[in-house]
C-alpha cells in the first residue's frame, strides 16, 4: 500500500521521500486544488521528478480543479514539457479535461481527485472506463463502506488518512466562490467553515469547523482490504510536519509500532474522522492551530504541566471559551524556585507573567522535537538500490556494469570498461575488499543490493582506477534511468465547438414541495424538477431517485431509468469539454451550467450535441455535509460579515447550506436571452406559494432587486 505525500514546496517534496513516501503530489503554480500555495514553477517540477525517479520515487502532478476552456487549451505547452519530461500521473477534478488528456496524452496515467466525490463502486467502475486508473475516495465514507467498494471494483482506491477535513463534501462547496468569487473548486477556498458563527440562539461556536483527520492503526485495515495507496494532507503544512507523518505511516506500515509525534506540529483537534461513523468529528471551539494541552494555570504564574516542557517551546494562553490571550516563548522555567532547562509531566512550575484570565496553556511549538526533526532530514538520504557486476582478469578488459529496475519494471544498464589488465599482482587482491570498495557510492543517490564479482585472483588493478570506473558508472546509470522516463511529444488536437442557438427557451422550475409546484403549473411553467441528492454514498444508493427528470450525481446519471433527463449544475460543467461529454450519456438532454460562470464565459459555452440551461433564481446551495451538524431541520448562522446561512437537515440527514439572499437574475434577462440557452430555471426552496407566483409574474415585468452572485464578476 503506496503512501502518497504533500509536496507543497520544493523542501517539503524531499522531506517527504526521505521520509519514505513512494508517490508525492504536487501542483504547477497558477493550477490546482491549493492555488494560493506556494506550488511549483515547471523547471522545479522538471527537477523534482527527476529526484524523486532517481530514488524511487513516483511523482503526481495536482491539475485538480474545474477549468475554463481557455486553460484547457492553454495548459498544453507547460503540460506537454512536464508529460514528455516523465511525470508519473495527473490527479483530475473535471470530466471534460480527463477526457481532453486520455486523447491526447497516451499512456499517461490518471487519477480521480477526491474532488470528484467518488462515493460508490458504480462511480469508480465507469470512471475506469474512461480511463482512470485510480479514484481518490470520498472523505465521507466509513470504513465499511469502503470495504464494499473494494469489493465491488477493480480500479486502484485511494484513502485520505490524516488532515485537514473539509466539512462540505469536496467539490461541493461554494460559499467563498458565492461570498467573494473565490472558488474552492478552482484552489482558492477561503475557508469559511473555519470562522465563528452566531446561530439563532445567539449561541457563538466554529459550528462549521471539523477536526483533523488522523488514522492510526486502521491504516492497517485499510491495506487487509486491499486499499491501494493512503494519501496523507499537508501542501500548506511545515516540512517536519510532512516528514514526522509521512515517517510514521512509513513504520507503521512495515510493523514498527512507534506514537505519532505529528499532533505535536500542528493541531485544531484530532478524529478518526468518517472512519468508524462516530460523532467525534466536530471541534466547536476552535478552528485554528491551537497545539496540544500542556497544562492549566494553577495561581499566579504557576502551571501544572500535563506533558513536558523545556526552554525554547513556543506556548499560548487560553481563557475557559478557548480564546487566545497571547503566547510567549519559554525563556524561563522555575520548579520550587529552581531554574530548569526542562520539566516534566505532574511538575508545576512557574512561568511568570500569565493573563488574568487564562485557563489552559497549550502548547504549539516544541523546541526539541523541530530540532530532532531538522537533524533526521539534513542527515538522512533516501537511496535506490542498484545491482553490480565486476570482471577483472589477466589480459583481459576490467567491466563494471550497473543495473537499476526503474518504476515501469524495466531493467536499466549502464557499463564501464577499461583498458587489458597487463600487470600481474604481487599478492591477490582479498575479494570483500573489492566488494566493499564498489559498496562505496558516496553522494549518489544509489545503494548496493546484489554484487557479482568475478575475479580471476591474479590480474592487478588499482582502486582509483576502480573508483573512477564506479563514479562513471553510476552516472551514466543515472542517466539512463532518468531517460527511461521521458517520453515523446504529441501533437495535441484542439477541437473548435459549434453550437445550436435558441430563440426561446422554456422556463422550468426546481421545487421542494407540492404547494411551490401547484403554483409553478397554475402560472404556467410545465417542467417541473424536485431536488436531489448532490451524493449518492455506497450506504444510501436505495436513497436515490432513478425516476428523477433532474440528476445531481454521477451515479443517478449512470443508473437512471428515464429518457430526456437533466444535468444539474453541482456536477461543475464549465467548458465545452465538459458539456459534450455530459451531452453524451445516454439519455441526457439537458445541462444545466455553473452559476459560477459570469457572463463573458457563457457565451463562450458551445454545444450541437445537448440543450444547455442555466438557473436564473433561486437560493444557492453553498455547501452539501454529510456530517448532521445539528439535529433541527432548520438552522440559520450569521458570520462577522453581515453573512447569513440557512441551514437545511435533507432526506438524508445530510446537512445543506444555502446562502441567505436568493440569485435573482430576472431583471437582466433580456440579456441572457442573447445567450441562446436552451432552459432558463427558478429555483424555489424557502419560498412560500405567493412568493412563488410573484418571482414567476416578474418574468414578464423584469421587477425584482438584482442580485448577480457570480454573473456578474465570475470566479477567480
Amino acid at each position: 500500500m503506496n503512501i502518497v505525500a504533500p509536496a507543497g514546496s520544493y523542501e517539503k517534496m524531499e522531506a517527504a521521500v526521505k521520509a519514505g513516501a513512494d508517490e508525492v503530489y504536487f501542483g504547477l503554480r497558477g493550477f490546482g486544488a491549493r492555488r494560493n500555495n506556494k506550488n511549483f514553477g515547471i523547471q522545479e517540477i522538471l527537477d523534482g521528478i527527476d529526484y524523486a525517479h532517481s530514488r524511487g520515487g513516483k511523482t503526481l502532478l495536482t491539475l485538480n480543479t474545474i477549468m475554463k476552456n481557455i486553460e484547457i487549451e492553454s495548459t498544453i505547452y507547460n503540460f506537454s514539457r512536464i508529460y514528455e519530461h516523465g511525470i508519473d500521473a495527473v490527479i483530475v477534478q473535471d470530466l471534460g479535461f480527463l477526457k481532453f488528456l486520455s486523447e491526447n496524452f497516451p499512456g499517461l496515467t490518471l487519477h480521480g481527485s477526491t474532488q470528484m466525490t467518488v462515493a460508490n463502486h458504480e462511480e469508480a467502475n465507469f470512471l475506469q472506463k474512461m480511463g482512470l486508473s485510480r479514484v481518490v475516495l470520498a472523505r465521507e465514507l466509513t470504513f465499511e463502506e469502503i470495504k464494499e467498494i473494494r469489493k465491488n471494483t477493480t480500479i486502484e482506491l485511494e484513502v485520505f488518512v490524516s488532515g485537514a477535513l473539509c466539512i462540505a463534501y469536496s467539490g461541493n462547496c461554494y460559499i467563498s466562490s458565492f461570498i467573494g468569487g473565490r472558488s474552492g473548486n478552482r484552489g482558492l477556498c477561503a475557508y469559511t467553515c473555519r470562522k465563528k458563527f452566531l446561530d439563532e440562539n445567539n449561541k457563538s461556536a466554529y459550528f462549521l469547523s471539523p477536526n483533523d483527520q488522523f488514522l492510526e492503526e486502521e491504516v492497517k485495515k485499510l491495506k487487509e482490504i486491499g486499499i491501494n495507496a493512503i494519501k496523507v494532507e499537508g501542501r500548506k503544512k511545515t516540512e517536519q510536519y510532512v516528514y514526522e507523518t509521512v515517517s510514521y505511516y512509513n513504520e507503521i506500515l512495515n510493523n514498527k509500532d512507534r506514537k505519532s509525534q505529528s499532533y505535536k506540529l500542528f493541531n485544531r483537534g484530532y478524529s478518526k474522522g468518517y472512519f468508524h461513523g462516530d460523532d467525534k468529528l466536530m471541534n466547536f471551539d476552535y478552528s485554528s492551530n491551537f497545539g496540544y494541552k500542556l497544562g492549566e494555570k494553577v495561581s499566579g504564574g504557576k502551571v501544572r504541566l500535563e506533558d513536558e516542557l523545556s526552554l525554547g517551546d513556543g506556548i499560548q494562553f487560553v481563557g475557559e471559551d478557548y480564546e487566545r490571550l497571547g503566547g510567549v516563548y519559554i525563556n524561563k522555567i522555575l520548579a520550587d524556585n529552581i531554574k530548569k532547562e526542562k520539566a516534566f509531566k505532574g511538575e508545576t512550575v512557574y512561568l511568570g507573567r500569565i493573563p488574568e484570565n487564562t485557563k489552559y496553556i497549550y502548547k504549539n511549538y516544541s523546541k526539541e522535537l523541530h530540532d530532532s526533526i531538522n537533524h533526521e532530514m539534513k542527515v538522512k538520504e533516501r537511496k535506490m538500490k542498484i545491482n553490480a557486476e565486476f570482471f577483472a582478469a589477466l589480459d583481459k578488459n576490467p567491466v563494471l556494469a550497473f543495473t537499476a529496475e526503474n518504476l515501469n519494471g524495466e531493467v536499466i544498464s549502464a557499463e564501464c570498461e577499461r583498458e587489458t589488465l597487463k600487470e600481474t599482482a604481487k599478492k591477490s587482491i582479498d575479494i570483500n575488499i573489492i566488494n566493499e570498495k564498489i559498496s562505496e557510492l558516496g553522494d549518489t543517490s544509489f545503494e548496493l543490493g546484489d554484487i557479482n564479482i568475478d575475479y580471476d585472483n591474479k590480474a592487478f588493478f588499482s582502486f582509483s582506477e576502480l573508483k573512477q570506473m564506479k563514479r562513471e558508472c553510476a552516472e551514466k546509470l543515472k542517466e539512463k534511468l532518468l531517460d527511461s522516463y521521458r517520453r515523446e511529444g504529441k501533437t495535441v488536437k484542439v477541437r473548435n465547438f459549434e453550437n445550436n442557438y435558441n430563440n426561446s427557451p422554456v422556463f422550468s422550475a426546481m421545487v421542494s414541495n407540492k404547494e411551490q409546484e401547484a403554483e409553478c403549473r397554475a402560472n404556467g411553467i410545465e417542467k417541473i424538477y424536485y431536488r436531489q441528492f448532490d451524493v449518492a454514498k455506497e450506504s444510501k444508493l436505495d436513497k436515490i431517485d432513478l425516476n428523477s427528470k433532474l440528476v445531481s450525481n454521477l451515479y443517478q446519471i449512470l443508473k437512471s431509468k428515464t429518457d430526456k433527463k437533466s444535468v444539474d449544475w453541482n456536477l461543475n460543467i464549465f467548458n465545452n469539454y465538459t458539456v459534450d461529454l455530459f451531452g453524451s450519456f445516454d439519455g441526457v438532454e439537458t445541462i444545466f451550467l455553473s452559476p459560477e460562470l459570469n457572463y463573458e464565459q457563457l457565451k463562450g459555452i458551445k454545444s450541437k450535441i445537448v440543450k444547455k440551461a442555466m438557473v436564473i433564481y433561486g437560493y444557492l446551495k453553498g455547501m452539501y455535509i454529510e456530517y448532521p451538524i445539528f439535529e433541527k431541520e432548520y438552522k440559520e448562522l450569521h458570520g462577522d460579515h453581515n453573512d447569513m446561512y440557512r441551514v437545511v437537515r435533507n432526506g438524508l440527514d445530510n446537512m445543506e447550506i444555502y446562502m441567505d439572499k436568493p440569485m435573482n437574475l430576472i431583471p437582466k434577462l433580456e440579456d441572457i436571452r442573447k445567450l441562446g440557452l436552451d432552459e432558463l430555471r427558478l429555483d424555489f426552496t424557502f419560498e412560500k406559494p405567493e412568493e412563488v407566483r410573484e418571482i414567476i409574474k416578474s418574468l414578464d415585468t423584469g421587477e425584482g432587486k438584482y442580485n448577480p452572485y457570480c454573473f456578474e464578476r465570475g470566479i477567480f
